[in-house]
């Protein structure tokens, strides 16, 4: 049923006759004719002395208003899908405190960088994040960045069984595992969360990617750099902009897992570290405590550094 536009002669309180009569003769009768059509332009088409600017504005400022709906922003929009979000947690009370008191995941979105030597637990604690995030949210899906090819499916597998879910099994079908070699690859990938197309797209149609975990950051961009060029710098600068940008726009938990430096600091230099919201430095345990793992926030943007320690027991893949 095609629905007519208004003609200008029918609104109320009406518009001049002699306004009216002169837009007819212009073959401009309807709403849409008078309102998509500049005043300056209008104005010069009209009768010379018939309406001032002034005059010829405000009865377009009517029309409109009596023609459109209420406009509603694109700002307004997007917070209003992000009002029901809720930020990932790690289901730790004391380690989401000291990142502001969770990993982000809401409104504006973070990126959170996970770092530490060797089986520290890096990769665990980031599967535990998704797999409680993914068991107790049943429409969000994961998106793992896996730039080793090392993560285990035996590792998995063990951690989902450990969660306090009914059906460990099911997160797992809502966590995506793309490989990403070199930035190019990684960077693909991101953008894909605009479409959620391709391998990346959730089994659920419905699922909303919430988490990215990038496993590491530190062979991506590592080779990159060199104390005697820029361009490494540059290009690290580039990618975690793109990072920075798709937490934004998409209310993301980023974890970016990175190594660390022979002498015990989180690689890819000191820079890196303001590239991020925070900086979490994992620590294995020693002696009989060695499947134990302390937490400390080395810089945050988003809480208070603090130096309070505290434990947490991972899985060994």
């Amino acid at each position: 049923m095609n629905v007519r536009p208004p003609l200008l002669s029918t609104f109320i309180p009406p518009l001049p006759e002699t306004l009216v009569a002169n837009l007819s003769a212009l073959n401009i009768r309807t709403a849409p004719d008078f309102i998509f059509v500049s005043p300056a332009e209008l104005l010069r088409r009209l009768p010379t002395g018939s309406i001032t600017f002034r005059e010829l504005k405000h009865h377009i400022a009517h029309v409109t208003q009596a023609f459109a709906g209420p406009a509603i922003t694109g700002d307004k929009l997007i917070l209003d899908a992000l009002a029901h979000l809720e930020p990932v947690r790690s289901g730790l009370p004391a380690l989401d405190d000291l990142v502001g008191g969770s990993f982000g995941g809401a409104s504006g979105g973070r990126v959170i960088e996970i770092s530490g030597p060797s089986a520290s637990g890096k990769t665990a604690l980031a599967l535990h994040i998704v797999l409680h995030h993914l068991g107790s949210h049943q429409t969000d899906a994961a998106l793992w960045l896996d730039t080793t090819g090392n993560l285990a499916p035996a590792r998995l597998a063990t951690l989902a069984s450990c969660s306090s879910n009914d059906e460990p099994v099911q997160p797992l079908t809502r966590l995506n595992i793309a490989p990403a070699f070199d930035t190019a690859a990684a960077a693909r990938a991101i953008e894909a969360l605009d479409t959620e197309s391709g391998n990346n797209k959730p089994q659920r149609p419905a699922s909303r990617f919430r988490i990215v975990v990038l496993d590491t950051v530190t062979v991506l961009l590592g080779p990159q750099l060199s104390a005697v060029s820029s361009q490494g710098h540059a290009e690290m600068t580039t990618f975690m902009r793109l990072l920075r940008e798709a937490a934004q726009k998409h209310a993301l938990c980023i974890l970016v897992l990175n190594d660390a430096t022979a002498a015990g600091r989180p690689a890819l230099g000191t820079s890196f570290a303001f590239m991020t919201d925070a900086t979490l430095w994992l620590a294995r345990g020693q002696g009989q405590d060695r499947e134990l793992r302390t937490a400390e926030v080395l810089r945050s943007r988003v809480s208070v550094r603090s130096p309070f320690f505290f434990s947490l027991r991972v899985v060994s893949g």
